[in-house]
């Protein structure tokens, strides 16, 4: 008896840390969601906890009233359908080729394909060479230079060695070749890791704003996530208050830095957050099969 309530007390003594735990991991999201519905002079004069002072959705009319919000999440959008699906390709077909036994010099690609993870150029002879490949001021550098990732291939590799070797097995004496094996047998059975990955290089491609600051100077081609930066910074803060004073009279009055920040931020988090959901069940398959397969 005394050790059955020791283990009730230890489990609500767990209970509680962790729910303690997805509460300041949840909270910030809501303070900011909370905060991007208030009225921005509200806010001067009142704490925002769990739900918004006045009520105003003019700071989202702020946001999207300037033509850059629209013309940059585009361009986000865009560049995290076509990564992600390069960026599958050339790691799955990687992946596909060093997991054969039979494969020329595998050791030798292995090495050639992981190295990168460990030993990096530098971040200025990465810059020549962006720029000796013409990548500057082009959508193409958003893409190409992450094509390839060698912690995806292992991980793709891995679970390609786990899957049965008697149905590729049985596809090959039908007449099958290397590519219809790749394309009708393996690709359906590896859903789950292809997922898994998916979401990785998806959430990397749409947080990504470092590449586009350093290679794309080019306002038309700058990703959402880089105009976020750029109004986190002082600079931008003339250039909303311009567009609230011209989209309507009341929007001066109802917004404010701050609000306009955060509104910002939701427009930018998300879709993100909209579209895990779907994703998580592969995502958490995709690892733990890999693992224990591994």
């Amino acid at each position: 008896m005394t050790l059955h309530l020791k283990f009730r007390w230890f489990d609500a003594v767990v209970g509680t840390l962790f729910l303690l735990l997805c509460f300041l991991t949840i909270y910030p999201f809501i303070y900011a969601l909370s905060y991007s519905f208030s009225n921005g002079q509200s806010v001067l004069t009142s704490t925002v906890y769990f739900w918004p002072i006045d009520f105003t959705i003019e700071n989202y009319k702020t946001v999207f009233a300037n033509n850059s919000i629209l013309d940059a999440a585009v361009i986000s959008v865009l560049k995290t359908v076509a990564g992600t699906a390069i960026s599958l390709l050339v790691t799955a077909t990687a992946a596909y080729s060093v997991s054969k036994k039979n494969l020329v010099l595998k050791k030798s690609f292995l090495f050639f394909f992981v190295l990168p993870m460990y030993v990096s150029g530098g971040l200025l002879p990465f810059y020549i060479l962006i720029y000796n490949l013409g990548l500057m001021n082009t959508f193409l550098v958003y893409l190409l230079p992450g094509a390839f990732s060698g912690l995806f291939m292992f991980l793709m590799k891995v679970y390609y060695e786990a899957l049965p070797g008697e149905v590729e097995e049985s596809a090959r004496i039908d007449g099958a070749g290397d590519f219809r094996v790749f394309l009708k047998i393996v690709v359906p059975l590896s859903f789950p890791v292809y997922a898994t990955v998916a979401l990785f290089v998806g959430v990397g491609q749409w947080n990504a704003w470092f590449d586009a600051m350093l290679f794309v100077s080019n306002t038309h081609l700058h990703p959402l996530q880089l105009l976020l930066q750029n109004i986190l910074r002082e600079a931008e803060v003339t250039t909303f208050s311009q567009v609230a004073a011209l989209s309507s009279p009341q929007a001066v009055k109802r917004t404010s830095v701050e609000t306009l920040r955060m509104a910002t931020l939701m427009v930018t988090t998300f879709p993100i957050l909209f579209i895990y959901p779907f994703f998580q069940k592969y995502f958490i398959k995709g690892v733990v099969l890999g693992a224990v397969k591994g």
